[in-house]
């Protein structure tokens, strides 16, 4: 462990020496082998060579472009040699024979500008459509806004009977290994989830989809009050919980600053 932290924080200081190079590292804390899988929004540039395998106390590092980066991680799990197939996590092509797992992953998302733009970065901790193994963020600088954020939370407090929309677990080999948010748990289709539209009275109050319900409108709603979201704001209070969930949620950092990301 003591030897994961020098490395990390070498890792950050020749980066921060350089002025150009931003980067985020992985330390997979797990028992476990995890893959991380970067996803880049917008058709922006690819990050790294894609799916990256972590053996249990490894590390990997991604580094950021000059242009920027906006994109977000998650970590799958039981996966093939090219980290697909995964029996946790596969919730995009190419999916398993029985279908695509829903995206109730732990997330973590970054938006990165370019590297000589002197507005902020941001990023944050997504348990918006629900959440799996302990994230953290560490950004090598602290103030304001720009703080460590984490979640470990236990999938065995996961809620088994949610309000209108009952067990909120996904399970394999009768185990819990995902917890579904409320809204993925309504409209994400059989068998993990109801399969039903947002626009239905459940679909709107646990969704809010804009139009037609407003930011002020959502957090004013029916999702602040269910088990999914108390059970986030309680043990995991700097993370996104639901889709306009910001006050506590999203982050921002002086660019450059690179991060340090634990798992479990």
């Amino acid at each position: 462990m003591m030897m994961l932290n020098i490395l990390a924080i070498l890792l950050t200081t020749t980066a921060f020496a350089s002025g150009q190079q931003r980067t985020i590292s992985f330390v997979n804390r797990c028992p476990n082998t995890v893959w991380i899988n970067p996803f880049t929004s917008d058709n922006g540039p690819q990050l790294g060579n894609g799916i990256q395998r972590m053996d249990s106390n490894t590390q990997i590092t991604f580094e950021i472009p000059d242009s920027g980066w906006a994109g977000r991680f998650w970590p799958k799990t039981e996966c093939d040699d090219s980290g697909q197939q995964c029996a946790v996590g596969q919730s995009v092509d190419p999916c398993p024979s029985n279908g695509c797992q829903p995206p109730a992953d732990t997330k973590i998302e970054f938006f990165y500008p370019s590297v000589d733009d002197p507005n902020t970065l941001w990023y944050d901790i997504s348990l918006v459509d629900g959440y799996s193994l302990p994230m953290e963020i560490i950004p090598s600088q602290e103030s304001g806004s720009c703080i460590t954020t984490n979640c470990a939370m236990s999938l065995d407090a996961c809620p088994s009977n949610e309000n209108s929309v009952g067990d909120l677990r996904v399970m394999l080999n009768d185990r819990v290994v995902q917890c579904l948010a409320p809204c993925k748990k309504w409209n994400y289709p059989a068998p993990y989830g109801m399969g039903q539209s947002e626009q239905l009275p459940t679909g709107l109050d646990f969704c809010c989809p804009t139009p037609p319900v407003s930011s002020e409108q959502c957090s004013a709603g029916p999702v602040t009050q269910t088990q999914y979201v108390n059970l986030i704001h309680n043990d995991c209070p700097t993370a996104y919980s639901y889709a306009y969930d910001d006050q506590g949620g999203l982050h921002n950092c002086p660019n450059p600053t690179n991060f340090e990301i634990n798992i479990c």
